[in-house]
């Protein structure tokens, strides 16, 4: 139950400044207790998220240590997150939240590592590495994402996504749905990447980027 999901702390109003020249953001930062443990989540958003009266522009965007710290290129990750950085920056009103708990689709940083291991001795995709170990492939949870929009009285979005996952969840807790647009780079080293997103973890991705 997402009304188990209580914000004991936030922030907003802090301005964001990036090298990529990517300008007009604010950040802030929600701490949300469930189970008696408190988690921190981060956002990102331009204009009035407050009461907005009208959809907003949202990206539930979840960590990938590996890519935005580390710089990996195993995966789109970096990219989608600065992607959806830039397309906030360009709209009157928009929003992304972090989600920090979600490194390695929700499972962690070790064992994310050890499907990177995986994948890199057996060839297969990360979906099927963490089948082999025995993990579920996407544990994560957005009810605190829930929490925050609720927060911000946001009950319509424009959603910035290829995971059907999250428009069900979204939908499921009463927010609509305006519209969904696409967030995919076709770049030919993550094409077997976009394929088992495609294939194995349902992502709605057009046979054009292919």
């Amino acid at each position: 139950m997402t009304s188990e999901y209580k914000i004991v702390n936030k922030v907003l109003e802090v301005s964001l400044t990036i090298e990529s020249g990517i300008k007009n953001l604010k950040m802030g930062g929600y701490t949300i207790q469930h189970n008696q443990i408190n988690k921190e989540h981060g956002i990102i958003y331009r204009g009035n998220i407050q009461n907005p009266g009208k959809p907003v522009l949202l990206r539930l965007n979840s960590a990938c240590y590996t890519s935005d710290v580390f710089g990996c290129q195993r995966c789109d990750c970096n990219w989608q997150l600065l992607r959806a950085m830039e397309m906030i920056s360009q709209e009157q009103d928009g929003l992304i939240i972090y989600h920090f708990d979600h490194e390695g689709r929700g499972a962690g940083w070790t064992n994310k590592l050890k499907t990177y291991s995986l994948m890199e001795k057996t060839k297969c995709t990360s979906f099927e590495a963490f089948v082999s170990l025995g993990i579920q492939p996407d544990l994560r949870d957005y009810s605190s994402a829930i929490a925050i929009l609720r927060d911000l009285n946001i009950k319509s979005v424009n959603l910035i996504t290829n995971n059907i996952e999250k428009e069900n969840f979204l939908i499921s807790h009463g927010i609509a749905v305006n519209l969904k647009v696409p967030l995919v780079n076709s770049r030919k080293e993550w094409q077997s990447y976009l394929i088992s997103k495609k294939q194995q973890f349902g992502h709605k991705i057009n046979d054009e980027y292919f």
